[in-house]
């Protein structure tokens, strides 16, 4: 399947939650839980996957494994039909972002910082400074913006010629943002120099940086950068391609020797694993459903959400062989696989004819898979992270912390 329609499809999407959602606005209020000041352990990035090699594991949280209680930490009032907002932790701040953008001091109060635009993409980046990728509106070409670590205020802003940008990742030195026409977009942070290289989204892993979606070459790595050519602005050589993957490619993880991903497609998306030295298949990929999610990795073992029309299963993978080691039918589309310590948490979206009906979370216990507690929700969840104790995540207008 071409890649160049996964581009088109993601994009669409874009430009319809900025329209639906641009005139989304915060409800200054008072929350009813509040986070304790923390410090991510060094060499690990806020990110909506965690780290840069996207694995989806945070190893320093310990989310509920008994039935949570839902706390309100923030709520938007919003005339937007359905707001999407991902939830973002970072060492001072509480960020939302999507259909607008909002961050919260860790221990509650009101906003520091809020806009009325589409921003599509953010993460923390290793030093504490956020970046996010922002449009003034629906209609507006898209800036790459850099925050302060303490205060949050704008301290660079950088154009970006890519119409539906995808896919951004915060480096210790770069930041990458892919695009629909498969171009991946490195940009220092300070100077604004730049390069390019083919791949939609990024991961970094053993300095090697991986994407997947690039055009023609499907999965392709490329070899670490020196001292002396960071200061060129052309990109590193490639090292290996390993081909289109069937289906519309979500963001590649790279643990243990392995690059994995998943996939969307109508006739049924596939997980799939290279290996991350030589690019070959590891197995045959795997045809699961219609939306694959890229699992969350932990050892040698994948946690993948799979969702189709309305119905979908969570399952434990051995990534050295492709074979289940266990899985749970749901009747709700799962998606959203993450984990911290020994729990995986899964978002999901209920469907009833063909309309969304509300949504739920449940946790799981990596080992055995058995269910540890499920929460459902009145509006799907748009995302969830793991930090502390708590399972954080956003369902329409409202950021709820389960603990």
């Amino acid at each position: 399947m071409p890649s160049i329609t996964r581009r088109e499809f993601v994009g669409a999407g874009l430009v319809g939650a900025a329209g639906i959602y641009g005139a989304s606005r915060l409800y200054r209020g008072v929350t009813d839980a509040t986070f304790d000041p923390w410090t991510p352990t060094p060499g690990t990035w806020p990110l909506r996957r965690y780290d840069p090699a996207n694995t989806a594991h945070n190893p320093n949280a310990s989310p509920p494994r008994e039935a949570p209680t839902a706390r309100r930490v923030a709520s938007a009032a919003t005339t937007a039909r359905r707001p999407r907002l991902s939830p973002l932790v970072g060492a001072d701040h509480l960020v939302v972002y999507g259909s607008g953008f909002a961050a919260f001091p860790r221990g509650g109060s009101d906003a520091v910082r809020e806009r009325d635009a589409p921003t599509p993409l953010a993460g923390f980046g290793p030093d504490g400074r956020l970046h996010a990728v922002v449009r003034d509106d629906a209609d507006a070409p898209a800036a790459l913006v850099g925050y302060g670590a303490a205060d949050l205020r704008e301290t660079t802003r950088f154009g970006l010629d890519a119409d539906h940008p995808q896919g951004l990742l915060v480096g210790a030195r770069e930041t990458y943002v892919g695009g629909q026409d498969g171009t991946l977009r490195a940009i220092d942070p300070d100077s604004g120099r730049r390069w390019r290289v083919d791949g939609a989204t990024p991961a970094l892993a053993d300095g090697r940086l991986y994407a997947a979606d690039a055009p023609l070459d499907g999965t392709v790595a490329y070899a670490e950068r020196t001292g002396l050519d960071r200061r060129l602005t052309v990109g590193p050589d490639r090292v290996w391609s390993a081909g289109p993957t069937d289906g519309f490619p979500d963001h590649p993880a790279v643990a243990n020797g392995r690059v994995v991903l998943g996939t969307h497609a109508e006739g049924g998306g596939v997980l799939a694993a290279v290996d991350a030295d030589s690019g070959e298949r590891l197995w045959d990929p795997r045809r699961l459903g219609r939306d694959v999610s890229t699992p969350a990795v932990v050892g040698d073992r994948g946690y993948v959400a799979v969702g189709g029309d309305a119905t979908g299963f969570v399952a434990a993978v051995d990534l050295s062989t492709g074979e289940t080691a266990w899985r749970d039918d749901v009747d709700w589309r799962a998606s959203t696989p993450v984990v911290g310590g020994e729990t995986l948490v899964v978002a999901g979206e209920r469907r009833e004819n063909g309309e969304r009906a509300g949504g739920v979370v449940r946790a799981y216990d990596t080992v055995s898979g058995d269910v540890l507690w499920t929460h459902a929700f009145d509006t799907p969840p748009a995302g969830v992270a793991l930090v502390e104790n708590r399972a954080v995540v956003t369902a329409g207008s409202e950021l709820y912390a389960l603990a």
